[in-house]
């Protein structure tokens, strides 16, 4: 069935799938053909899956449901590693490590993720985070098209304080990108992913060649080439990533990942419109994309610009501030050779979050669904490179040690479960009113839009996924 049922001393796991369902002559539908949740249970948590939302390079999303405890009925993004490779593996306890520090840390933003949960599954890694709309920064780019610089100007700030506070911690995150930018239901963003993250606090020998990882399109010259690895990285994919949202992707895609790679050392871009641009922002991109990294100034610095020179950081950082795009009509668009044709609430989706191998959802729909010979269908899977595990020196027992401490609870759980849409004590929040971001160039004009009336997105790219994967 591709899933086992697993009875210890310690845990209990029991997973209800719809085959598993019918083949024990059960109805995998309620009243009016609705399908029934999936269900989950480990000791004292239970989760209700209830659509699937999208998938990473060695991951699955899905939408879950809390039933038990103080966050009962709570919703929370719920992403299942599959340990394909040596790769996969140190992702999933890299991003496990870091979203822990996270976590625990007394100041918390709300421009990073939560961490509320994390266990063993069939052999596999599973996060619950907050959860965001289902949509990005990426959607809003093609679903919009390209932003003004008043509207850029919000996006980068709240991202600013993200990652200020990353660095703060001595994190550098390594894989910006609009893709990593998650929406919030009230329009705010967080950013997302740290399996690519590097703990500057953590290490203290040379980063290895492992290390040195992220999307070629946005990654610093000196962590293409290898060199080295500080919070200035960053700030260099900021700058990409503001680029993207006003003028476009900085260079045409690449025939290969080694031409990508080519140049991302040489650290080659382009801003289509630069001298139409505000002197303002010229400046910005001018400070943020140098390619030598001892000239590229930190956080700090770039808040400093007149760039942001109107802009109220405090505010920023409590919420305060309306953001300019209404999300409401914000659909998610996924990689055009990783589009599932399978409804995101089919039981056959909803069951592969407790799968033991990682389903096929990057092709045509007869190509993810087998069919076996009792006529019921089953998603096609992607068996583990155990050629490469094996060659890290990953056996069973070896993964079993690496993951023993896998397991947490975030504390805010231990008495009440706290909201994470903005206006949350977990992220001390102010209670100031709303107010719109100003810009200098508006002449006093409002400046939110809706989706309704987009801009064309020039040089459209499609998503990227990390060196690597």
């Amino acid at each position: 069935l591709g899933l086992d049922i697993e009875v210890s001393q310690k845990n209990t796991v029991l997973v209800v799938c719809p085959t598993l369902a019918r083949f024990m002559g059960a109805s995998i539908f309620g009243q009016q053909g609705k399908p029934i949740p999936i269900r989950f249970h480990k000791m004292h948590r239970d989760f209700n899956v209830l659509r699937f939302i999208g998938r990473g390079c060695y991951s699955l999303v899905f939408e879950a449901r809390h039933t038990e405890g103080p966050d009962t009925d709570k919703s929370y993004a719920l992403k299942r590693f599959f340990l394909q490779n040596s790769s996969a593996v140190n992702c999933a306890l890299r991003e496990r490590r870091l979203l822990e520090k996270l976590a625990l840390e007394p100041t918390q933003s709300p421009f990073l993720p939560t961490l509320f949960y994390s266990f063993m599954v069939n052999d596999g890694p599973v996060f619950l985070l907050r959860e965001g709309t289902g949509c990005d920064l990426f959607d809003l780019l093609h679903t919009n098209g390209l932003l003004s610089e008043s509207q850029s100007r919000f996006y980068v700030s709240e991202i600013i304080c993200g990652l200020e506070h990353l660095h703060s911690l001595g994190i550098v995150h390594l894989d910006l990108k609009p893709e990593n930018v998650l929406m919030c239901p009230t329009g705010h963003v967080f950013i997302s992913d740290f399996d690519r993250s590097y703990d500057l606090t953590q290490s203290t020998k040379r980063p290895t060649d492992d290390d040195f990882t992220g999307t070629p399109l946005f990654m610093a010259p000196e962590i293409a080439k290898g060199d080295v690895i500080t919070t200035k990285a960053d700030v260099w994919s900021l700058g990409v990533l503001m680029a993207e949202m006003v003028c476009g992707p900085i260079r045409p895609v690449a025939k290969d990942l080694a031409e990508d790679l080519r140049w991302a050392k040489e650290g080659r871009y382009t801003i289509r419109r630069l001298k139409s641009l505000t002197k303002p922002l010229q400046a910005f991109f001018s400070t943020c994309l140098q390619r030598k990294y001892q000239q590229r100034p930190e956080l700090a610095v770039v808040r400093q610009l007149r760039f942001f020179k109107y802009v109220d950081w405090d505010q920023v950082r409590s919420n305060s501030l309306t953001p300019p795009i209404s999300t409401s009509l914000l659909k998610h668009r996924p990689n055009r050779e990783a589009i599932c044709k399978l409804n995101p609430t089919d039981p056959l989706l909803l069951a592969s979050a407790y799968a033991s191998e990682m389903p096929i959802t990057r092709k045509k729909l007869c190509q993810v669904v087998h069919n076996q010979g009792d006529s019921s269908p089953r998603l096609a899977t992607e068996p583990p490179d155990l050629e490469d595990l094996a060659a890290a020196s990953m056996t069973k027992d070896a993964l079993a040690k690496m993951f023993a401490d896998f397991t947490f609870v975030h504390p805010s759980l231990r008495r009440s479960i706290k909201p994470t849409d903005g206006s949350s004590e977990l992220f001390s929040q102010s209670a100031k009113p709303p107010s719109s971001p100003v810009d200098e160039n508006s002449n006093g004009l409002d400046s939110t839009i809706s989706v309704e009336d987009p801009k064309p997105y020039l040089r459209k790219r499609n998503r990227k996924c990390s060196a690597g994967d």
